[in-house]
């Protein structure tokens, strides 16, 4: 099954939701000779939204994989998913690729994934272009939509074919018939443009060029690889998928003048940390070192087989090769390698650098993994966002808590920006990704693979408690009911410390007041008193207690009774340093149209926020940066969208912890149901 290296391309399909790239796929497998017809959405019968949540809802919610020979050459091609929620398995799906074919609706123009993607590939370093789908829509300002593309994403974007006869057929920019018909534009603007492109990315091709000479059609088209694979040249392309207008053209072109993996992005290999990092490229050749990387994870939801599905840059592999993984040492064996059709696997023989494979049963494997045979490190991978929407999840039925722990874990192996973590504060667990659809369609896989259900909440914020002034505490335990009594007396003295100080405990005893046996039993004490809160239940930190006096007594003094007498002697401390609740803040980065700004910085000013700037972007885009609690941003991404029609964005990561205003710190403590202590 190996494949020379030059005639292997491997193609990433990605761009907004509802823009046509799964049609687009079926029609080029189709043109292609491999299914007899074209499926459609609304049938739910496509060779790649096979799953049936997919047919349910009618668009993609994973990327999946098809291979095919065309004019010779093997395509490997992913067809990523669009919506928003689902940029993990998009960005994922650009480390199996050379190529990144962005795909634009017509009718929809530039939209959210749009700019996502594009911008995405052309920093991972991958060559891209630009098909703009569905030119038999009606309505439709084509020349406007290309000006717009230029302006957002730079003046290299540029036709290499141009629709005719009202979106019924392309005509190529470079071997177009004089005076041939097109929908918009000029024929010779546009193939003097191109042209020009094309010899600027070739110094010879220059030189003839401005020195009058012709260059033909052939040579252009050879400078036109070396172009789209340098990114100084990202052509569009145009198509309308379902009427089978602009695929041939398009296929022609992936073989024809995209790179091939020899051609296209070199990968590196990085071993060490910060002055010792050290980056090796991946010379991508058969009989080269064993590397490749693992960028899906796919379980078939029928056998529950675990397929790890690797993009070989180097080397062979065979079923009985042996690897190790990133930088561990110990040896797994491959074991059966398959090419992957949709939901559908054949077993091959053996895969060659630039191919694609998946491999069955390796648990250790995760996405971004490096498989390789003595050459150790870690390879680049896309930039995967933080996920941030999070949702406490109870199972429905008791006794499912370890189940469900265990489904979860899977499902996050399958998406890098699905998360599980059970949070220790709060004792919730919680499951966290990109937006309420993206979790509400794992919690909908969770159901129909493992048969489990869920109740959903917001989660509870982590907010945590300090002082804000020193303060003296006592406490005295005494307890005596027949038998051995207890008795522990502290004092103690408490002081704020920086914000993120943590925690400090001082021993300021002379003459023994409280033997040294019992200064441990204190600290406990005042560490349970930290642990629990003392206004509203949630964790203390930036305090520093001093233990300076006490008694004892000689027969009834216990590690009990200092452990008490220490938790509530800081009690008594902490209520009388005027306690203040701290709430985490997040850095917030919000991409809308610009028409938008005002609406958001008013929002964001509304929650507590506070701007700290923005970003003109081009393409007519604002980045707003902001500082706002998480308790006001917490279900950000409904409210987005509500404002700005779907078009925002935004990113968030955790900041630092801040004081809650008064009237809001009220509230909170109101809420809180102390639990007895031990004095009752």
């Amino acid at each position: 099954m190996s494949k020379d290296i030059g005639k292997i391309r491997n193609v990433t399909l990605a761009g907004h939701g509802n823009v046509g790239k799964t049609t687009l796929a079926e029609a080029i497998l189709h043109k292609a000779g491999v299914i007899p017809r074209m499926g459609s959405i609304d049938q739910g019968n496509t060779v790649c939204d096979f799953d049936e949540i997919e047919k349910e809802r009618k668009h993609s919610i994973d990327s999946a994989l098809v291979h095919f020979d065309y004019n010779g050459t093997e395509i490997n091609l992913l067809d990523a998913p669009g919506y928003p929620d689902f940029l993990g398995q998009a960005l994922c799906g650009l480390a199996s690729a050379e190529t990144a074919v962005i795909v634009v609706s017509a009718a929809a123009g530039i939209e959210v994934n749009t700019r996502r993607m594009m911008l995405a590939a052309g920093d991972y370093g991958l060559a891209r272009v630009v098909v703009i789908n569905k030119i038999d829509s009606e309505n439709i300002d084509l020349a406007g939509l290309v000006s717009g593309l230029q302006e957002t994403f730079g003046k290299n974007l540029l036709p290499v074919n141009l629709p005719s006869d009202g979106g019924k057929s392309v005509v190529s920019c470079l071997s177009s018939p004089e005076g041939a018909s097109v929908d918009f534009g000029d024929m010779e603007e546009a193939q003097l443009a191109l042209t020009e492109a094309i010899v600027e990315s070739d110094e010879d091709l220059m030189e003839r060029y401005l020195g009058g000479e012709t260059i033909g059609q052939e040579e252009l088209l050879k400078g036109m690889k070396k172009a789209i694979a340098s990114g100084s040249l990202v052509p569009i392309v145009f198509t309308a998928a379902r009427e089978d207008v602009g695929i041939t053209e398009l296929m022609d072109l992936i073989v024809n003048a995209c790179p091939s993996p020899a051609e296209g992005l070199i990968r590196k290999i990085i071993t060490g940390e910060g002055e010792e990092k050290k980056e090796e490229p991946v010379e991508p050749k058969a009989d080269g070192a064993l590397i490749g990387q693992v960028f899906k994870i796919y379980s078939d939801p029928k056998s529950n087989i675990k397929y790890s599905i690797v993009r070989l840059l180097s080397g062979t592999l065979k079923s009985d090769t042996s690897f190790q993984i990133n930088e561990e040492r110990k040896n797994i064996r491959a074991g059966h390698l398959y090419q992957m059709f949709g939901n559908e696997t054949k077993e091959a023989g053996e895969i060659s650098a630039g191919q694609i494979c998946a491999l069955a049963k390796i648990d250790e494997l995760q996405i971004g993994d490096m498989i390789h045979i003595g050459k150790p490190g870690r390879l680049i991978f896309p930039n995967i966002p933080e996920p941030m929407f999070s949702l406490a999840i109870e199972p429905k039925s008791r006794g499912d808590e370890q189940k469900i722990s265990g489904a979860l874990t899977r499902l996050s192996e399958e998406d890098k920006t699905f998360k599980v973590a059970r949070d220790r504060q709060t004792n919730e667990l919680v499951i966290s990704g990109t937006g309420d659809l993206h979790l509400r369609v794992m919690l909908q896989k969770m159901e129909k693979r493992f048969k489990l259900q869920v109740t959903t909440k917001v989660p509870k914020i982590p907010y945590r408690e300090t002082i804000s002034a020193p303060a003296d505490g006592h406490y005295r335990h005494k307890k005596q009911t027949g038998g051995a009594g207890q008795f522990g007396e502290v004092y103690l003295k408490v002081e704020p410390l920086e914000r993120d100080g943590g925690f400090e405990f001082v021993d300021e005893i002379f003459g023994g007041a409280i033997p040294g046996q019992f200064l441990p039993a204190v600290e406990k004490g005042v560490k349970d008193l930290m642990e629990e809160g003392a206004v509203a239940g949630f964790p203390m930190q930036d305090i520093r207690v001093r233990v300076y006096d006490g008694k004892h007594h000689p027969v009834d003094s216990k590690e009990i009774a200092f452990r008490i007498a220490g938790k509530l002697a800081m009690k008594d401390a902490v209520m009388k340093a005027k306690p203040a609740l701290l709430e985490p803040i997040v850095s917030i980065e919000v991409t809308v149209p610009s028409q938008y700004v005002g609406d958001i910085t008013g929002d964001l000013s509304g929650k507590r926020g506070r701007i700290q700037g923005q970003e003109v972007l081009p393409g007519g885009m604002t980045v707003i940066k902001a500082l706002v609690p998480l308790a006001e941003v917490a279900q950000y991404n409904s409210q987005l969208r509500s404002v700005t029609g779907g078009q925002g964005s935004y990113t968030m990561e955790f900041s630092h912890y801040d004081i809650v205003p008064p009237n809001i710190q009220q509230e909170i403590v109101k809420q809180y149901k102390p639990k007895e202590s031990e004095e009752g």
